[in-house]
C-alpha cells in the first residue's frame, strides 16, 4: 500500500465509526418497547451531517493526492473528519440520554419514552452539536485558505467569506430556541449542500 492509501484507509475508519453511531443512534429510536415523540429538527440535522460526511470521504482521495507527504496538512484533514465524527455522536439521542423521560407500565410491559424535541433544544445539546458544525466549519476554512493554490485574492476572499457566513449561520441555533430559526438554518445549509453534490457529481 502507498502513504496516501494508508491515509485514506485511516479516515475511511473515522468515518465508518461516526456513520455507525448516527446509525445506531436512529436504530435505537425504532427499536419495540421505546415510544418516540418525533420531531423533524434533528432528523433533518442527522441527514444533513449524514451526507456531508459521506461527500467529503469520496473527495477525499483527490483533496489528499499529492499532499500525503505535507504533515500538517493531513493532520488538519484528519482533524476536519474527527469533528466530523463527534457531529454525527451528537446529532441523535443515545439510549442513556438523560432526558429520557425513564419506564411506565403499559399493558404489562415496560415502554420507554425518548422526545426527541425536548433532546435537541435542551442546551447541552444544541451547544456541543452546534458548536461542533461551527468548529468543522472553520477547519474546513482553514484548509481551503492555507492548504489550497488560489487564482486570486478575490477568490480567495469569497471562500472565505462564503464559509464564514456558514458558520454564522449555524451558530446561530445556540442562542434561540425559536423553531423556525432552527428551520432556516438547516433549510439553508441543506440547500448548499444539495448545491455542492450536483455540482460534484455535474461537473
Amino acid at each position: 500500500m502507498t502513504q496516501l492509501e494508508y491515509l485514506i484507509a485511516l479516515i475511511s475508519i473515522i468515518v465508518g465509526l461516526g456513520l455507525t453511531d448516527l446509525a445506531q443512534s436512529f436504530r435505537e429510536l425504532l427499536r419495540p418497547g421505546y415510544s418516540v415523540r418525533w420531531d423533524g429538527l434533528p432528523l433533518a440535522w442527522s441527514m444533513f451531517v449524514f451526507v456531508l460526511t459521506i461527500l467529503l470521504w469520496w473527495n477525499g482521495f483527490g483533496v489528499l493526492k499529492g499532499r500525503e507527504e505535507t504533515g500538517p496538512f493531513f493532520l488538519m484533514y484528519l482533524l476536519l473528519f474527527f469533528l466530523l465524527y463527534l457531529c454525527c455522536a451528537f446529532a441523535l439521542p443515545d439510549p442513556d440520554w438523560e432526558g429520557r423521560s425513564g419506564s411506565s407500565s403499559l399493558a404489562g410491559s415496560s415502554k420507554h419514552s425518548i422526545d426527541l424535541k425536548a433532546f435537541y433544544f435542551s442546551m447541552q445539546h444544541r451547544r456541543c452539536f452546534f458548536g461542533l458544525l461551527v468548529g468543522f466549519i472553520l477547519m474546513l476554512t482553514a484548509i481551503n485558505q492555507f492548504a489550497f493554490e488560489w487564482d486570486g485574492a478575490r477568490d480567495r476572499l469569497e471562500s472565505a467569506l462564503t464559509t464564514m457566513g456558514v458558520a454564522v449561520l449555524l451558530a446561530i441555533p445556540i442562542g434561540t430556541d425559536r423553531h423556525w430559526a432552527h428551520w432556516i438554518a438547516v433549510t439553508v445549509v441543506i440547500t448548499l449542500l444539495g448545491f455542492f453534490a450536483v455540482k460534484e457529481i455535474v461537473f
